[in-house]
């Protein structure tokens, strides 16, 4: 009897913990140093709490709501933001529903 409610002790346990690494909200998972290519090249794009910051050029503002990220108050260019893991986002483009990926780059150190 020990034995069984130990383990769906912890089974919960687990299950819990599980929800809430996948209950992650994309301005918790968007912060960091990302690449992608886009026509052949390779960008690096970096994402602070509030700027982001393409390829070393000067940082512009960003307002991420829910999923919808908007840089610089530009909404004809808002995105819907996804992370399908940690380590790929996805950006779809609201206009056109074109999709962009991103992979997280790996730090340095």
């Amino acid at each position: 009897m020990q034995i069984q409610r130990t383990i769906c002790l912890l089974a919960f346990l687990l299950f819990l913990q599980s929800c809430t690494m996948t209950s992650r909200e994309p301005s918790d998972l968007i912060t960091g140093s990302w690449r992608t290519t886009v026509g052949g090249f390779s960008i690096a794009t970096t994402y602070s709490t509030t700027e982001v910051t393409v390829d070393g050029h000067e940082p512009l503002n960003y307002q991420l709501d829910g999923n919808q990220l908007t840089i610089d108050g530009d909404q004809t260019t808002s995105r819907l933001v996804g992370f399908p893991s940690s380590s790929v986002m996805i950006q779809v483009d609201v206009i056109t529903g074109t999709e962009h990926r991103f992979e997280r780059a790996a730090s340095a150190g």
